[in-house]
């Protein structure tokens, strides 16, 4: 009897440590497919939003964006900062960045007419060519506008 249960112990085990191998190999497969050219696969992206947290309803609000290249090539790509709250454009430009550098754009807001509450401000970059990663060319923040 303690034969039976050794010979399913080993049984076990051999099948277990073949669901590893196969595991193992079938996941390296699947990682190694989809392998993608790092200088390919980065582009632009928005590095920093900053906006107050709050300001008085009529002032004019600095909004400030830094823009990065990823890749080791100058690219050209177009920000776009808007207020998706009020359908307003704050601001749109073409930007041309060296490689792996930076830049920042700075815009102004009139919150003249605005209502007292909270707004989204959002920047968003064009992708470049071959650029894969887009999660980062969108940012957005809220600020509140008090009287």
């Amino acid at each position: 009897m303690k034969m039976a249960y050794l010979k399913r112990g080993r049984v076990a085990l051999i099948l277990f440590a073949v669901f590893l191998l196969v595991s193992g190999l079938s996941y390296s497969y699947a990682t190694e497919k989809k392998k993608v050219d790092p200088a390919k696969a980065e582009g632009v992206a928005i590095v920093a939003l900053d906006v107050p947290m709050r300001a008085p309803i009529g002032k004019k609000v600095g909004i400030e964006v830094v823009i990065g290249n990823e890749r080791a090539e100058k690219v050209t790509t177009i920000l776009t900062v808007t207020c998706p709250t009020t359908k307003q454009q704050i601001g749109r430009e073409a930007a041309t960045l060296n490689g792996f550098s930076s830049q920042k754009i700075v815009y102004t807001w009139n919150t003249e007419g605005q209502k007292e509450g909270c707004y989204i401000i959002k920047a968003e970059l064009t992708s470049i060519p071959d650029e894969t990663c887009l999660e980062d060319n969108v940012r957005q923040v809220d600020i509140l506008l008090i009287r």
